[in-house]
């Protein structure tokens, strides 16, 4: 079967892993051009293709990628808020999607790609939620109907603090202005998770944090509660600190807690493990992932990029689609408004004030 023919956009951290990790063993993909715009950066990938025995031009400009390459697929690994515009403007020029999270980092943002979308539905496009492709994730999802009707979820997410970015704006993880705040950045993938288990609309989010202790000469925020309201009864909250030191083989800590509880039990994912309790059955059950890579959540994009590589050529969506992509980062910067704004926020005054709608509809 022929390769599809793909470019990266972004060649820094996560774009220079995923070509190494992921794009290029598969034999789905055939990357033909790069387009990186830090020098370093620039330096390292062609060190990198140079030492494979390959030809691959880099661009400095994705416009004029786009103008001069023939390729189906963009796979899209800029800094965030550069997601935006780079993704309007493939879709615009009638190429295939793989765009990293979050899909912008305004609502406005988020409104246009849509309507990119909508004015090419030829297109695929996947935006970058591997976590609902991560093998506990799909074991997690695929034990829920052992726990009865599920009624609450919680994520407790307790880190060391974001890493430093290099490039053209240095730490722009840690200005709002350039990464739509914490919650978006970092969460949109824990508020996906809440919408997948819930399966419903969110009605209304209350968050409260602040920035008084890693990020206290920023305007993000370091720590933070949300909770979340469906309009089927469910309840979500998330719990994160951006302050915590980094694990380092402590039996009984765990940076990432992912819990549903239902009317018949308990399932709880503490970082690579699960765990099932069934209360009827007076039994737990327990299952480890044993991970090989965890290099930039290498081993939870690769499903992602088989199944891409399947829509593809089936000409269908995928599982995290553009709507996937909306419906998350809208609750994101519904969270980030509360928190700054100190209230609670529906889902609806920001369709209405943003003339957007939650289920992507026009």
């Amino acid at each position: 079967m022929e390769a599809i023919k793909t470019v990266v956009i972004g060649a820094g951290m996560m774009g220079y892993s995923q070509i190494r990790n992921c794009l290029e063993p598969l034999t789905d993909y055939d990357i033909t051009a790069v387009c990186e715009v830090y020098e370093p950066n620039i330096r390292r990938i062609n060190d990198y293709f140079t030492g494979k025995g390959k030809t691959v031009p880099v661009y400095r400009d994705y416009r004029e990628l786009l103008e001069k390459e023939e390729f189906s697929l963009a796979v899209i690994v800029p800094p965030d808020y550069l997601h935006e515009e780079i993704a309007v403007a493939c879709l615009r020029a009638g190429k295939h999607i793989r765009l990293e999270k979050p899909m912008a980092t305004t609502v406005g943002g988020l409104k246009n790609v849509m309507d990119a979308c909508r004015e090419h539905p030829e297109c695929i496009v996947q935006i970058g939620y591997e976590l609902r492709y991560a093998d506990v994730i799909v074991k997690m999802r695929n034990s829920l109907p052992q726990i009865g009707s599920p009624k609450m979820i919680w994520c407790h997410e307790f880190r060391h603090p974001f890493l430093k970015k290099e490039g053209l704006i240095p730490d722009w993880i840690r200005k709002k202005e350039y990464s739509g705040g914490t919650l978006l950045e970092k969460n949109c993938h824990h508020f996906d998770l809440f919408n997948m288990i819930a399966d419903a609309k969110p009605l209304r989010v209350y968050a409260a944090g602040d920035s008084s202790v890693e990020y206290r000469d920023t305007d993000v925020l370091d720590h933070a509660f949300v909770t979340v309201d469906y309009e089927n009864g469910m309840r979500a909250n998330l719990s994160l600190c951006m302050f915590c030191p980094e694990l380092k083989g402590q039996k009984h800590m765990h940076a990432l807690e992912i819990g549903v509880i239902g009317d018949r039990g308990r399932l709880e994912i503490r970082d690579d493990d699960l765990y099932v309790w069934d209360r009827e059955a007076k039994r737990e059950e327990h299952y480890a992932y044993l991970r090989d890579n965890f290099e930039a959540h290498s081993e939870d994009i690769l499903p992602s990029l088989r199944e891409l590589a399947r829509c593809i050529r089936e000409k269908r969506q995928p599982l995290t689609d553009v709507r996937t992509g909306l419906q998350s980062a809208l609750l994101a910067l519904a969270a980030e408004t509360s928190a700054h704004e100190q209230r609670i926020v529906t889902i609806q005054e920001m369709e209405e004030a943003y003339g957007i709608s939650y289920g992507g509809e026009s």
